[in-house]
């Protein structure tokens, strides 16, 4: 079955609510999960940061392509950061 897990930070709460609904729809993940968060980066001053919301999906190797593509064509950002992990074990 080959499960992952799938981090992919959004600009506002607003917005990650929108994607998981959408992908809970379509059945891309099992379950979403969005957790504040601060981003950091190197910027001009040093390190800045932003305060984003951070979505952590559970789904399969599988899904990984539609979930590419979907978060490419409805995220706000041009280039959103997708980072997938695999999961050796779930206990839950």
């Amino acid at each position: 079955m080959d499960p992952v897990v799938i981090n992919i930070p959004c600009p506002t709460k607003k917005e990650a609510e929108k994607l998981c609904k959408e992908m809970l729809d379509k059945e891309l993940c099992g379950t979403a999960k969005i957790t504040p968060t601060f981003l950091m980066y190197p910027g001009p001053k040093g390190a800045s940061g932003e305060e984003v919301v951070l979505i952590s999906l559970k789904t399969t190797k599988i899904k990984l392509t539609d979930i590419h593509e979907f978060i490419l064509k409805n995220h706000s950002w041009g280039t959103p950061c997708i980072e997938v992990m695999p999961m050796v074990a779930d206990m839950c």
